[in-house]
């Protein structure tokens, strides 16, 4: 199947939606960075290797959620899905020892490289990987950051990487951020983690971005085996 080139999936959208989130513009000019965009979801809900498609999570839910689970200094922070990177720069921003972001398509990752390079944390520690989510290890991973990235069974994949690779230290304060959680039922099947909140959708002035429910996570070092 014959994919859209990337400029044009993102020409013409990025006056409207900075009209739109005026509030996001701020924080991408303060932090040099461009990361309004879309990309299209591909595969079927229900395959092993669907992807939903990439919208960014608006700054202050990003900041309000990495408050709320506690971000700091010594976090390493990965973000499943980092589209052109919003996620990963607030969390460098917040003082995250260091910030990661995944994507498994090509041209965001090339985009969120440029993003990095041309931003005004490029002096911090942060990392773009293009490679499925599964793929990633996660031994030092301290706060995973999820915009409903893809299915059930990519998700089961994840969690699974994810309790064989944590140490014992960095698993003591494993955190999960998931927005939109449609799978969440994965999360609770895993026997290794707990639910600690709920965030519900709220309106928010200065943006058109759309409304999701977020639940907060964290392990339970001693059911992780």
């Amino acid at each position: 199947m014959m994919t859209v080139p990337l400029f044009n999936q993102f020409k013409g959208r990025a006056i409207k939606s900075r009209l739109q989130n005026p509030y996001d513009a701020f924080w991408d000019l303060k932090l040099g960075v461009q990361t309004f965009g879309f990309h299209p979801g591909s595969g079927m809900q229900g395959d092993a290797d669907w992807q939903v498609h990439y919208a960014p999570t608006p700054y202050a839910d990003i900041f309000r959620l990495l408050r709320m689970v506690g971000l700091g200094e010594n976090d390493v922070f990965v973000d499943l899905g980092c589209g052109l990177g919003r996620a990963v720069f607030a969390a460098s921003w917040m003082g995250a020892k260091r910030a990661i972001g995944i994507d498994v398509v090509p041209a965001l990752c090339q985009r969120a490289e440029e993003n990095r390079r041309s931003s005004r944390l490029a002096d911090r520690t942060i990392d773009f990987v293009c490679d499925h989510a599964a793929n990633y290890r996660h031994r030092d991973t301290s706060v995973l950051f999820m915009f409903h990235p893809f299915g059930e069974a990519t998700m089961r994949q994840v969690l699974r990487c994810i309790a064989e690779n944590l140490t014992e230290e960095p698993a003591k304060n494993f955190r999960i951020v998931y927005r939109n959680p449609v799978c969440e039922s994965v999360l609770q099947e895993a026997g290794w983690l707990e639910c600690i909140g709920r965030v519900p959708a709220r309106s928010r002035w200065l943006s058109a971005a759309g409304q999701y429910v977020t639940s907060l996570w964290r392990a339970i070092p001693a059911k992780i085996r």
